[in-house]
């Protein structure tokens, strides 16, 4: 048998940040191409593949089987985490999807809120707003990186819950604990600057965050 091919940019950065031997929950699984990895490397023992859609789901379950692991991976319809039981899972996998959308499919499963849970979350826009939420809502981040895939920055977090609120100000949500000094990561950074470069324009008080950004990237040279 042919084994799939390892996940490549924003979604090989998701399977990284995967704690091995963890029971995994993919959310808006999509194919299924991460769990499917992660359980023939062995890094994983099994999964829920979970979307929102019955067609992707589809498609999932047909890689399942080509790849022999139905009794592995399970799919399921779920609207988020809405049909995921804190018994099931260990780690959660959100990519894919705005941050505002993944802060409310958090919001909507308190269970999130156990400290022994993990979470890999790979916000396609609004990052700023789903870390403001995470450290005010008592989330530590342990980790985030950015990759460059398809010639677009992306950028992946490594959560849990400890309780300790932190009040978080706009810069540092947009900086979040990115490496100033990686490549991908002043990438993302620079792209995320230009963005408030052009938000300044109708909004004056942005200019201050513009300033911050364009000192924190030049030093970081």
């Amino acid at each position: 048998m042919t084994q799939i091919l390892k996940p490549t940019g924003r979604l090989s950065l998701c399977a990284d940040m995967v704690r091995e031997g963890s029971r995994l929950a993919d959310i808006g699984t999509d194919h299924g191409y991460l769990p499917i990895a992660l359980c023939l490397d062995g890094r994983i023992p099994s999964a829920l593949a979970c979307d929102i859609n019955p067609l992707p789901l589809k498609s999932a379950e047909v890689n399942i089987e080509k790849y022999n692991l139905s009794d592995r991976i399970q799919t399921r319809l779920s609207d988020g985490l809405k049909e995921v039981r804190d018994d099931e899972v260990d780690d959660v996998v959100i990519a894919g999807m705005g941050g505002e959308l993944i802060r409310d499919i958090l919001s909507a499963a308190p269970w999130v809120q156990d400290g022994e849970k993990h979470l890999v979350l790979q916000p396609m826009t609004h990052h700023e707003d789903l870390i403001k939420w995470l450290y005010e809502c008592g989330f530590e981040i342990e980790a985030q990186k950015a990759t460059l895939d398809e010639g677009k920055y992306y950028t992946v977090i490594s959560t849990h819950f400890t309780g300790a609120k932190k009040s978080c100000d706009l810069y540092a949500a947009v900086v979040g604990r990115l490496d100033l000094h990686d490549e991908n990561s002043r990438g993302f950074l620079s792209r995320s600057l230009q963005n408030y470069r052009n938000k300044s324009k109708g909004d004056p008080a942005l200019l201050p965050l513009v300033k911050r950004l364009e000192e924190a990237l030049y030093e970081a040279e």
